[in-house]
């Protein structure tokens, strides 16, 4: 099978650079942050030096998910036969012999992995900056915001 976007998929698993990933449901998106993710794991000095990004979620626990099936799968040693899968296999078996390396025990703490909304990001920085943002203990993500939108304006 061959892949029309290949190209862009290896450009994207390029870790000396930052990358946004956009693409129409079901395209694969989220299979390329997994193995973006699992080869950054193979180098940071520690997990939550990884920050991915998405607007929902579904999409940022589909990939906490994925990463976890990974992780599990290498350290069963369970090697893929075909060639797609084997490169998730081979990403998390680099990334589990950092994980041993260091320490971190991710299969026992995904919650070290920032895999995100945009929405929590931006509420963990509010909330890490709470007086310097000027909102004091007094804020929340607004699932509907029309009539804020209709207040502001």
């Amino acid at each position: 099978m061959t892949v029309i976007d290949a190209r862009e998929r290896q450009q994207a698993l390029d870790i000396s650079r930052s990358f946004i990933v956009q693409a129409p449901a079901g395209s694969g998106k989220t299979g390329v942050l997994t193995q973006r993710i699992l080869k950054l794991l193979a180098r940071v000095e520690r997990p939550e030096q990884i920050l991915a990004i998405t607007f929902t979620k579904k999409a940022a626990a589909e990939m906490r998910t994925r990463v976890a099936e990974a992780l599990q799968q290498a350290q069963e040693g369970n090697a893929p036969a075909e060639s797609h899968a084997r490169v998730y296999f081979d990403l998390a078996t680099a990334a589990l012999a950092r994980d041993r390396e260091k320490g971190w025990h991710l299969l026992q703490n995904l919650g070290r992995l920032r895999l995100q909304t945009i929405d929590s990001l931006c509420a963990s920085l509010v909330k890490d900056n709470l007086l310097s943002a000027g909102l004091g203990a007094q804020f929340g993500v607004e699932d509907d915001a029309g009539e804020l939108y209709v207040e502001a304006t």
